[in-house]
């Protein structure tokens, strides 16, 4: 039941991303929803736990890679270690304890 409401706020939280995001491109309110599937839009929800490691000097971390998805939504917590590719350097993110992290995936650069 909580995963299945928490499920139903990233969808309203989704929208309104996408509603700011049509509106700060100087388009219709539904043009970015419409673009990325309207009202057939596919949500997936991980729910990852990456514990603290013991010897960080040895931990490899994710690849380098994209996100194929038009969003995503990460819950900011205490740990760091998310890295974004910028002007030909990796640039850790400073996260806020509770925030969430927008990312603008593949579907929509």
């Amino acid at each position: 039941e909580v995963t299945e409401e928490y499920g139903k706020e990233l969808t309203r939280v989704s929208d309104l991303i996408l509603v700011a995001l049509s509106n700060g491109l100087g388009l219709e309110e539904g043009a970015m929803k419409e673009a990325v599937g309207g009202d057939k839009l596919v949500m997936e929800m991980k729910i990852n736990l990456y514990p603290r490691c013991p010897q960080p000097e040895l931990a490899l971390g994710v690849e380098a890679h994209t996100d194929m998805s038009a969003i995503t939504i990460l819950v900011a917590d205490r740990r760091s270690g998310l890295q974004v590719w910028k002007d030909g350097n990796w640039v850790a993110v400073d996260l806020l304890p509770g925030s969430l992290v927008i990312h603008v995936g593949d579907q929509i650069e």
